[in-house]
């Protein structure tokens, strides 16, 4: 769970359903669709791949860059909840921590009670360019869904 929703994807109609809060919501939407691009941006910067003998590995590095770019900005947005829970606990006390996991108890069981007994997939990176190419971008991706502007003098 990050950003205080849960997701379920639903492949037999490509389509995601997503638990949480309206705000909580508004703001995954805003931050999904801004990781898209970011990563639409670094699979078109690495460009069409091929193996040794000319064969297309374009395909095979997409979903492994897909999937490396998913699970290391899930990590990282994981990462930055627990660190704005700590300070937010430090700069209000214990009484919020509550608060949060009411909402966050709140959310799975709305999402379980309509999906229940869910399970969770792997993938195993059939492309390893592809999976190194796809962490390395997560690192660079902006995790805010309003990028800051530069200032010019």
């Amino acid at each position: 769970m990050a950003n205080r929703c849960r997701s379920v994807w639903s492949s037999d109609v490509s389509f995601a359903t997503v638990f949480g809060y309206e705000a909580d919501i508004a703001s995954v939407e805003l931050l999904y669709t801004s990781l898209l691009v970011q990563a639409d941006a670094a699979m078109a910067g690495a460009g069409r791949q091929v193996d040794g003998h000319g064969r297309s590995r374009t395909r095979s590095f997409r979903q492994s860059f897909l999937v490396a770019f998913a699970s290391r900005i899930g990590a990282r947005l994981r990462q930055a909840t627990a660190q704005s829970e700590a300070a937010a606990a430090e700069e209000h006390g214990a009484a919020l921590l509550p608060v949060l996991a009411a909402r966050t108890d709140a959310v799975d069981e709305a999402c379980d009670a309509t999906f229940p007994g869910l399970g969770q997939r792997s993938f195993s990176p059939s492309n390893r360019d592809g999976w190194f190419a796809g962490l390395a971008a997560a690192e660079m991706a902006s995790l805010s869904a309003h990028p800051e502007v530069a200032r010019s003098s």
